[in-house]
């Protein structure tokens, strides 16, 4: 017998905390963005302007063992004078990959079938379902498109979402072999240029304590807002939101042992930083900065560089680039795989809304290739 509840406040999602993390190990996604400190700091920092929780979650027998959870959140957004009403995945305005229905071995039919009747059942109260950054392998997702196909009033657009990524040998040397000799020669001749160019010692160190972590943190936003404007980007931390959200997830990461923040230094000056989670057997590489001045040693490549070695030493098996295909990965990896942006419309105004963004992505696109600029995100369906 499953149970399903869906939990809509603040405090049950706290009380969430102790289940959410081991149905997550038991499950084997192995996606740190999957984890509770992710979604409840996402929550805490964004969620509470304007976002519900609407975390569903599955329980089987007498004894409420969680077996399913799917983290979203409910937001009311005002287009032109109409009320929609959203679901989305928790914290996935954040540029997070690889999101997936949290379930237990062996209860995927049944938690999956009691999803979908959840999001698209008779009585549901939103218009628009937007999964975005979804696996493209997963079980929930060729069950969610199956059961829409079947649903008249359902129509759906899914756009695939480019995710570069590196596998790590066992050991460094066969990496630093792989590469080819022209890249050896190139990273040795810029870390020769740096240890010229300094006037003290050139070091890399880890955050690896609290007391460190406030300075760190305000060198990579320093750092990574300085390269980014620099470009005339606004750079992922121009909102006071985006800072206190990013300290606060290292802060929850460092206690966890998932935290991996690297500093290049010369002397006492901070010239790059790179900031990185590992969980289980990956990295995940999600910002990074350096000083423009310093341009000439290609300072973000060699913390780059760093962060694989530390990888491999670690005796982690893949160093994931996430979502994009920004040109820079291009230099560190051809290897990509697939999320999908789902947008699944359950009501008259969700589909008419889901028509408006069809035609504009449509639009963009055409515009893309007629530049040749390549289309890397493609496939509206209906």
């Amino acid at each position: 017998m499953i149970n399903i509840e869906i939990v809509q406040s603040e405090e049950n999602f706290l009380a969430l905390a102790s289940e959410w993390n081991a149905l997550l190990e038991e499950s084997g996604l192995g996606n740190v963005f999957l984890t509770w400190e992710w979604m409840f700091t996402w929550w805490r920092c964004f969620g509470r302007g304007g976002f519900k929780p609407w975390i569903i979650t599955a329980r089987k027998g007498a004894d409420g063992q969680l077996v399913g959870l799917l983290p979203l959140a409910l937001r009311t957004i005002n287009l032109y004078g109409l009320r929609l009403r959203q679901l989305s995945f928790m914290g996935s305005d954040r540029v997070i990959d690889h999101l997936d229905a949290i379930i237990s071995p062996g209860y995927d039919d049944v938690v999956i079938s009691s999803f979908v009747d959840c999001l698209f059942g008779k009585h549901v109260g939103h218009d628009l379902v937007r999964l975005d950054a979804m696996k493209s392998n997963s079980a929930f997702v060729k069950v969610f498109l199956s059961d829409i196909e079947h649903r008249p009033n359902a129509s759906h657009m899914a756009i695939d979402s480019i995710c570069p990524y590196l596998s790590l040998p066992a050991a460094w040397d066969t990496y630093w072999g792989s590469i080819g000799k022209q890249s050896r020669y190139n990273f040795t001749r810029k870390a020769k240029r740096l240890q010229a160019r300094a006037t003290g010692p050139v070091s890399y160190r880890i955050i690896e304590s609290k007391t460190e972590l406030p300075d760190a943190m305000h060198d990579l936003v320093r750092l990574h807002q300085a390269r980014q404007q620099q470009k005339g980007n606004a750079g992922a931390f121009a909102q006071n939101q985006a800072i206190e959200f990013h300290t606060e997830v290292a802060e929850r990461f460092l206690d966890k042992g998932w935290l991996r923040l690297y500093l290049l230094a010369v002397g006492e000056q901070v010239i790059a930083v790179i900031y990185c989670y590992r969980f289980g057997g990956k990295f995940s590489f999600y910002q990074s900065g350096y000083d423009p001045a310093w341009s000439d040693c290609s300072p973000g490549a060699l913390i780059m560089l760093h962060a694989i070695r530390e990888a491999i030493n670690e005796g982690a098996n893949e160093f994931d680039f996430l979502r994009g295909e920004e040109s820079y990965k291009s230099l560190w990896t051809s290897t990509t795989r697939t999320d999908q942006r789902l947008w699944i419309a359950s009501s008259l105004l969700g589909r008419i809304i889901l028509r408006g963004y069809e035609a504009a992505y449509t639009g963009r696109r055409a515009i893309k290739s007629s530049f040749s600029w390549g289309n890397g995100y493609a496939k509206p369906a209906s």
